[in-house]
């Protein structure tokens, strides 16, 4: 009798949990938008469905394209939608024959509904569908075999707002997704399965937001696609970590990638006075400032690379100070500041920021994270890491009260400066 469990527990893993875990969780083998692009991509599921032609309209509107992973036995009761998609320029993938998980459908039979769906939409558009994406992103070894056997190529997600859920009032599905975009960003929203009239609501708003981030939201195929494993383990990181903190981006006025994050947190450092006299003490609410990385990774390639971030830079503390001065959120804050490292924070402190040394795990943590980021983002890779023994964490600080004064109200002066700069250049 043991023998039998053990064959069956071990035919389930290597026919349902092993595929799923290496295909749909770690994404081996699928689409993910390189960063070096300023564009997101934007695309719809389990439609074609009675809320599709609004969501059409809306984005016909706002002038955007997407990719709809459509449901073939719902893309046949509804022809005319399809055809209405593919005349406003609009992407078809295939989200399988009927919407069902892979974890309730035998090897064979995930095989078979792909490769119906394919055919489905086939005669419906005259194109066979090059993009997949499979119900909830559930994956079996038929799946796999059927994405192979067709040359489909997966499509998964960065930022899933789960706009599909009653409690997703448009307002939290627009922030949430403005929230998490960053340059190659795929995001996930519904278009039919249950009432979609709150996505239909979020759009405007969050495509004014993402376009405020200096990203575009269109289809799949106009992303280019990121080889990097580690990058995209990375990004999945960042998501998550942007979202369990809730930290902002903050729009670039000059246009472009945003340059800087910030999110509420608390002071984790030794007792200091600032230099307008603010006491800051262990504690104390804090502005967190994070860079954003696909903005200043940019500039890595160049030989005036520190001349251009600085420009960057000193425009999005502009940009920052009047974000910060209209956030009731953020009014308690006693300081702003981050961890950089040391290269870094010399320049910054040119910036009117001062530094605080890092001690103990926080520093050590720190450098760990601040080294790999460089790895990943830098044109140097891992080769930084050759540069260990002089980088050192340090926080630099400044109050809020000071920071508003020296910033607030030079966004557009300081934009005009970067400008001329970049066309002097």
């Amino acid at each position: 009798m043991l023998w039998i469990i053990v064959a069956v527990v071990g035919v389930w893993f290597v026919v349902y949990l092993l595929p799923d875990l290496w295909f749909h969780h770690l994404q081996w083998g699928s689409f993910q938008g390189a960063q070096t692009t300023s564009r997101v991509a934007l695309t719809f599921d389990d439609g074609p469905g009675p809320d599709t032609p609004a969501i059409l309209e809306v984005l016909q509107q706002h002038g955007v394209h997407a990719t709809f992973f459509v449901v073939a036995e719902r893309a046949a009761e509804h022809p005319d939608l399809l055809q209405h998609m593919v005349e406003d320029g609009h992407e078809i993938g295939l989200h399988m024959a009927r919407h069902v998980s892979a974890y309730l459908l035998s090897p064979w039979r995930s095989y078979q509904l792909i490769g119906q769906g394919l055919r489905t939409v086939e005669r419906l558009t005259g194109e066979v569908p090059t993009l997949f994406r499979p119900p909830w992103g559930h994956v079996n070894l038929g799946t796999w075999m059927a994405i192979r056997r067709y040359r489909l190529t997966p499509v998964y997600w960065n930022i899933a707002p789960d706009d599909w859920r009653p409690d997703r009032t448009p307002e939290r599905i627009s922030h949430y997704v403005v929230q998490l975009a960053q340059p190659g960003a795929v995001i996930v929203l519904h278009d039919a399965g249950g009432p979609r009239e709150r996505t239909r609501l979020a759009l405007p708003s969050m495509i004014e937001g993402l376009r405020s981030l200096g990203l575009e939201p269109g289809r799949v195929r106009d992303l280019a696609p990121d080889r990097s494993f580690l990058r995209r383990v990375w990004t999945w990181w960042e998501m998550r970590f942007t979202r369990a903190w809730d930290i902002e981006t903050i729009p670039n006025r000059a246009g472009g990638p945003p340059f800087l994050r910030i999110g509420l947190s608390h002071y984790r450092g030794p007792r200091v006075t600032l230099a307008d006299g603010t006491d800051l003490a262990p504690g104390d609410p804090l502005g967190e400032i994070h860079f954003g990385n696909p903005a200043l990774s940019q500039f890595s390639d160049r030989p005036d690379a520190g001349l251009r971030a600085l420009h960057g830079v000193l425009a999005a503390l502009s940009d920052l100070a009047d974000w910060l001065s209209t956030h009731d959120a953020y009014h308690a804050v006693r300081a702003v500041g981050g961890i950089t490292l040391l290269d870094a924070a010399r320049t910054i402190e040119k910036l009117g920021f001062q530094r605080v040394r890092v001690r103990g795990w926080l520093k050590w943590s720190m450098w760990i994270y601040l080294m790999a980021l460089m790895a990943i983002y830098h044109r140097d890779g891992w080769k930084t890491l050759r540069r260990f023994r002089r980088l050192e964490p340090v926080l630099v600080l400044m109050s809020r009260e000071a920071f508003l004064a020296r910033y607030r109200g030079r966004s557009r002066i300081v934009a005009k400066r970067t400008n001329a700069t970049t066309v002097r250049d």
